[in-house]
């Protein structure tokens, strides 16, 4: 594959992370940026999921819920 173009600025950084980070070579860093936004965009897609499934399981719950509450004045009247 081919060499990707940065501009000056970009070069800049890339060359700045690579002292800071002590990462032996500018596509290293590339790579490691890579791998960072591919884990940020996993965690992002379970947090998503997580966030769902708790919105779903909390209609549940409310459902069940106001059911029971129903029920326990239906119970009392027989009485």
């Amino acid at each position: 594959m081919g060499a990707i173009a940065v501009s000056k600025k970009e070069e800049q950084q890339i060359a700045r992370l690579r002292k800071e980070l002590r990462i032996p070579s500018k596509s290293e860093v590339i790579r490691v940026a890579l791998q960072t936004l591919e884990q940020k965009t996993s965690e992002e897609r379970l947090r998503q999921e997580v966030h769902r499934s708790v919105q779903r399981c909390a209609q549940a719950d409310q459902r069940e819920n106001y059911l029971l509450f129903q029920s326990s004045f239906t119970h009392e009247q027989l009485e």
